[in-house]
């Protein structure tokens, strides 16, 4: 059986947590919310994140590394922005 905020293969992977959100906008809305992150980072060191269910607090270190991945496969366009550091 799953417990809430976890899921399921997490326990295998090794991951204590998880958080996922997934939302369609246009895309001025998804830059001001990218603009609005990266100002709680600069303000606050950290930044909250809200799903329908679920609210998570992320406090990266002082460094971080950032990988930025991009995949176009036919008409898809996938492009997703990553921060890793250890604590």
């Amino acid at each position: 059986m799953e417990e809430a905020g976890i899921m399921f293969g997490q326990e295998r992977l090794g991951e204590d947590r998880r958080f996922e959100k997934e939302e369609k906008m246009a895309v001025e809305e998804a830059a001001a919310e990218l603009e609005k992150m990266a100002e709680a980072l600069r303000k606050y060191g950290e930044l909250t994140l809200t799903n329908n269910n679920e609210q998570i607090t992320v406090s990266p270190s002082n460094e971080v590394q950032v990988t930025v991945d991009y995949v176009k496969k036919g008409k898809h366009h996938k492009s997703g922005f990553y921060f890793e550091w250890y604590t």
